[in-house]
């Protein structure tokens, strides 16, 4: 079970703001930010968005990172 972080653990957290455009995908988003696409799911997890079918064109999406801090929040 995946773990929402709460507001305390956000504050900890530098989130990147992303509007997203045509061709972005959460790999590709994954792999921009983390230096790995298999990490996509932390980004939809995050935005309570769990598929690209969630996102339209000028959607703002938040990035977090970083990433051990924010797998750690997750996964705990």
């Amino acid at each position: 079970n995946l773990k929402y972080p709460t507001p305390g653990q956000i504050k900890n957290l530098t989130r990147v703001q992303h509007v997203w455009t045509v061709g972005d995908r959460y790999y590709k988003l994954a792999a921009r930010f983390y230096g790995d696409p298999t990490y996509w799911w932390i980004i939809a997890h995050y935005n309570k968005r769990p598929t690209e079918a969630n996102v339209t064109l000028g959607d703002l999406i938040y990035i977090p990172t970083p990433l051990e801090k924010i797998l750690n929040y997750i996964l705990e």
